[in-house]
């Protein structure tokens, strides 16, 4: 496994804060020294994502993830540890470059550096054939017709497939590329008898770009009603879906300006808004809202009004929006356009005044919300019973006492209730154990072994006072003896442990394990700690030197007792000496 070198872990570490980075991407809140929030990782009612500042590390003691700075980017942002360690040090101002890195890591590193480029070089190519080609004149009549004009398919580097099979193919031949990287971010698709052909064909493309401004994916159209009338790019190493916003890299200037967000679900009803002169607008590209967008949108601004479909799905959507947004502290609200109408239709057919006008109709989305449910259950006492219990979660959610207050108040007042009736709607009804899991693992683990383990990562400079080769006699769990072999491996090397190398070291089983262990208290006196074990060592080395003196004697295997009484007086000669 390749590894980024100690002095760079060492030096980011020096001046990283775990705090201020995860808080980028969750809502941390602080209770007593450590920080909380729900898990990004699996779904939860209540926070067990935990995160020490003094440590630098964080756990979730729901689904035992644990790690330190680099893995929680890595495993939330799907990425390499090399842009894991490149994003902090970018943060903090570190040049990686005056730095060695292996081999195998600067491959890998310098072939995503390629994807990128495949993709740029592509997105280059349609936008050109796009805007020049005599063939493309279909696709800048189609785009006309729909009231995107020449500064919106810049903005926005649109282009156009041409209908070839092989297109693409030969330009990226012709700029030396390796086709392989094409078929890798699903730009091309490999035939069976070998070679290559264009994935994209016939199509007007949208560019998918990240907040670095680099090209990640792309989605294609067709012009007419032919099926299927989208496609898009597949996951590949540098594009996971529900981790973008399309549009965020044109939108941001215009979002912060406004200090509003608009949320829409579909390329065109961003392209048209923008092309009527309203920029603010990001899109979601159909998908359910992630956790990761929201953060984007928190970055944009501090309001999110989102403006989906008006079908019954397009509601739904909306509503389910409530859940990510609220736990960042945003402001949303939801506009509702007529029945039947998007923001495409809404804006090409009305125009940009007439938007602007309807937009004053933007309300908060949960009093819609709570608004439409009320109306929804008044004869349905057991869905009436459903939706309170569903709303009085997503209450919860607001991090303001006050406004949570608010709304159970509104609520009851809506449906008729005592507050009473509704707090006992809102107790959880046996939770389960969010430390199963890890419960399960630490009581298959023996008890002396799990506590000499946790003493020597809280206390790392006493590995010295121990023997690895005594330790491994006593410690048989396999999960405590490869751990305790990659700590002494690591303190050899380093003659210290740092707990960032180690962890990166780690399968994810033993990483939970070690994160959860160093979140406990250190020991009030190490050395005293460190003594006891030592003297239980002994103690357990005695006990089996007289095992196995019994067993030569038994076999008679006389030179071997000899050996063995003599081992047996030194160690207890030393013994009494302590």
């Amino acid at each position: 496994m390749p590894h980024i070198p100690p002095e760079v872990i060492e030096e980011i570490k020096q001046v990283a804060n775990i705090v201020d980075i995860i808080s980028e991407y969750l809502p941390l809140k602080k209770v007593g020294k450590n920080y909380v929030a729900l898990c990004p990782f699996h779904q939860e009612d209540t926070p067990s994502f935990t995160v020490s500042e003094e440590k630098q590390i964080f756990h979730c003691f729901g689904c035992g993830t644990g790690g330190n700075v680099f893995t929680f980017l890595m495993k939330y942002k799907q990425c390499s540890f090399y842009e894991a360690v490149e994003e902090v040090a970018e943060r903090y101002g570190i040049n990686l470059s005056r730095f060695k890195f292996s081999p195998e890591e600067t491959a890998a590193y310098e072939r995503r550096q390629k994807l990128y480029t495949v993709n740029q070089l592509a997105a280059e190519f349609f936008h050109h054939y796009l805007l020049h080609a005599p063939e493309a004149k279909v696709a800048r009549d189609y785009l006309a017709k729909r009231g995107i004009g020449k500064d919106t398919i810049i903005s926005y580097t649109l282009g156009f497939a041409p209908s070839k099979w092989d297109a693409l193919v030969r330009y990226l031949q012709q700029k030396g590329m390796d086709l392989s990287l094409g078929a890798e971010v699903g730009l091309l698709v490999e035939k069976e008898r070998g070679g290559f052909y264009d994935r994209f064909r016939q199509r007007v493309i949208f560019p998918i770009f990240d907040q670095k401004g680099r090209v990640i994916a792309f989605g294609g159209r067709v012009l007419d009603d032919s099926l299927p009338k989208y496609i898009n790019s597949p996951e590949t190493p540098i594009y996971k879906k529900g981790y973008s916003l399309y549009g965020a890299h044109v939108a941001r200037e215009w979002c912060q300006r406004e200090q509003t967000v608009m949320l829409v679900e579909g390329y065109f009803d961003l392209l048209s808004l923008h092309a009527a002169g309203i920029k603010n607008v990001v899109a979601s590209l159909g998908t359910a809202l992630t956790q990761a967008q929201a953060r984007i949108l928190k970055n944009l601004a501090p309001r999110v009004i989102v403006m989906y479909d008006a079908d019954a799905a397009g509601q739904k959507a909306a509503i389910r929006t409530l859940a990510v947004l609220l736990p960042l502290d945003l402001s949303v609200d939801v506009l509702l356009l007529p029945e039947g109408d998007d923001p495409d239709s809404f804006v090409q057919r009305e125009g940009k005044e007439a938007f602007l006008r309807y937009l004053h109709q933007a309300q908060p989305l949960l009093d819609w919300y709570l608004k439409q449910g009320e109306e929804r259950t008044r004869s349905d006492l057991e869905a009436r019973f459903t939706f309170l219990k569903e709303a009085m979660e997503i209450i919860s959610l607001l991090k303001n006492p006050l406004k949570q207050e608010y709304y159970k108040d509104k609520i009851c007042a809506m449906f008729g209730m005592e507050r009473p009736t509704l707090d006992r709607l809102s107790q959880k009804q046996d939770p389960d154990n969010i430390f199963t899991e890890m419960a399960v693992l630490e009581e298959e683990l023996p008890v002396f072994e799990r506590r000499l383990v946790k003493f020597l990562l809280h206390c790392p400079e006493y590995l010295g006072h121990f023997s690895l080769e005594e330790l491994l006699l006593e410690i048989k769990h396999p999960i405590l003896r490869a751990l305790l072999q990659k700590m002494f491996a690591l303190y050899t090397k380093h003659q210290r442990l740092e707990t960032d190398m180690l962890i990166a070291e780690l399968d994810e089983v033993s990483r939970g394990l070690v994160s959860a262990w160093l979140m406990e208290e250190m020991p009030e006196d190490p050395e005293e700690v460190a003594q006891g074990f030592l003297f239980l060592l002994q103690k357990r080395r005695l006990k089996r030197l007289s095992e196995q003196i019994k067993e030569a004697e038994k076999a008679g295997n006389w030179e071997k007792l000899t050996t063995l009484l003599r081992q047996k007086n030194e160690l207890a000669c030393a013994f009494k000496r302590c």
